[in-house]
């Protein structure tokens, strides 16, 4: 029998590309809830491919070692959480920046509570924060968000709704230290439980009262 030609072997291929894509995913899900249940030192990749079912050696056919699976996850998580709290996401028709902050700060929170991999990086395991420290994704998403963020905030004090003497820069600053600081302490509610949405609230009028523009009798 000849060989199969290019044209017959293209359905073959994508299936098998496809299952594999199908099991990076089940391995990278199952190596999320593995480090927020166990955080990411004592994960172990025996852990990750029994929690996909397949073998160790599957998992390192996808993975050269769990960093590597982690560097993966983190570029996924962070992706991911800046989609939800871009604040242009927010900025609907008659929406207000105040408002758009606000729903910027909610959806932010929501996805950190409901996401696995953000519950290990608070865990503050020190390999994690030396990992996260030195990571480029991290800072290249934190710099993109800190910049989408100053814009809108321009845009609010050239519309009269926030004060003209604010500095946008210090602002984005603080809204960003305010959403990671609820997150901390959602996650670790040792101190203050940030689980509270009324104490979420109370933090967002703070803010709000703080950078509005006053109102003209």
């Amino acid at each position: 029998m000849g060989e199969a030609s290019p044209r017959a072997l293209a359905p073959r291929l994508a299936a098998r590309s496809d299952r594999a894509e199908r099991t990076r995913q089940r391995i990278l899900d199952a190596a999320a809830q593995c480090f927020a249940a166990s955080g990411f030192s004592r994960t172990t990749v025996e852990a990750i491919a029994a929690g996909a079912g397949v073998s160790k050696a599957l998992v390192y056919h996808h993975f050269r070692a769990k960093e590597a699976i982690f560097e993966e996850l983190l570029e996924r998580t962070l992706t991911e959480w800046e989609r939800v709290g871009r604040i242009d996401e927010h900025l609907t028709a008659g929406s207000t920046l105040i408002d758009a902050l606000g729903d910027m700060v909610r959806a932010s929170l929501a996805y950190a509570r409901s996401n696995p991999l953000v519950r290990s990086l608070y865990q503050f395991d020190p390999l994690v924060v030396s990992f996260v420290g030195s990571s480029a994704a991290v800072h290249k998403h934190a710099n993109e968000g800190r910049a989408r963020l100053v814009d809108a905030i321009q845009r609010g004090i050239a519309a009269g709704e926030l004060r003209r003497d604010l500095d946008p820069g210090r602002v984005a600053d603080v809204a960003r230290m305010l959403v990671m600081s609820l997150t901390e302490h959602m996650l670790n509610p040792e101190w203050l439980d940030a689980s509270d949405d009324r104490f979420v609230e109370t933090c967002l009028e703070v803010l709000f009262h703080g950078v509005a523009a006053p109102r003209i009798p």
